[in-house]
């Protein structure tokens, strides 16, 4: 059985198409007075994902995990030193490699911390 020229063609590129590129998977992380969801943060080691972290408060919160942003592969968007600043209502997003790893994270503005608002980052 012979195939048409319009089917040769169609498997011939198909053959040597570049191999699609995997999109990040996306994960929101919801800040709010005084905490952030989802709680733990599960993420997966060496996969890219885009963190999008939403704030949902009428006042300023930010995500500082040093450990975390020191190990991760920041693709775009970046931390500024190990935090996240949001404004109210403002919502940031940040592409990384995550590196295998628990890591701590919390809310450093004036007695945020000491009233929960802490999280726990587990990279399998």
């Amino acid at each position: 059985m012979r195939m048409s020229p319009l089917a040769a063609a169609t498997v011939l590129s198909l053959s040597f198409a570049p191999p699609a590129v995997a999109q990040p998977a996306q994960l929101v992380v919801t800040l709010y007075s005084f905490g952030f969801a989802p709680s733990p943060i599960q993420l997966a080691a060496g996969r890219p994902v885009t963190m999008v972290f939403a704030n949902r408060s009428g006042s300023a919160h930010d995500f500082t995990a040093p450990g975390f942003f020191q190990h991760a592969q920041i693709l775009a968007g970046g931390p500024v030193g190990s935090e996240v600043e949001l404004r109210p209502h403002e919502t940031r997003s940040i592409t990384l490699i995550p590196a295998r790893g628990t890591y701590q994270a919390h809310c450093s503005h004036f007695l945020h911390t000491q009233m929960g608002m802490t999280d726990t980052i587990v990279v399998n």
